[in-house]
């Protein structure tokens, strides 16, 4: 799941025009994952039961991929520092960090 959130980092992003109209709110126009983009993923389940609830159950959620974008950023900057470049906004497309680096 955390792959999801990188994957929104990278590329997700809802562009609109200067009146506020948004320019790719369809699947036409909107950047769709395909195999190229996706890594290979590796199923595991982790069962840590707990002692406050009855069932031993506790809540599901996404919470636990919430650190993956800025990571992700982090990693990225990180590779951008020794060339005195950094971004700050997602997603982090191939053209920001071109220009970042100022390669555009």
């Amino acid at each position: 799941m955390a792959w999801c959130k990188v994957w929104a980092a990278r590329f997700e992003e809802c562009l609109y025009d200067g009146e506020g109209q948004l320019l790719n709110g369809t699947l036409a126009d909107y950047f769709v994952p395909m195999a190229g983009e996706m890594p290979d993923i590796a199923v595991a389940h982790v069962s840590t039961p707990t002692a406050t609830s009855e069932l031993g159950a506790k809540g599901v959620g996404e919470a636990g991929t919430a650190g993956a974008p800025a990571a992700a950023m982090n990693a990225v900057n990180d590779a951008l520092a020794p060339f005195g470049a950094r971004i700050t906004e997602q997603p982090m497309t191939p053209q920001r960090i071109l220009r970042a680096l100022r390669k555009v």
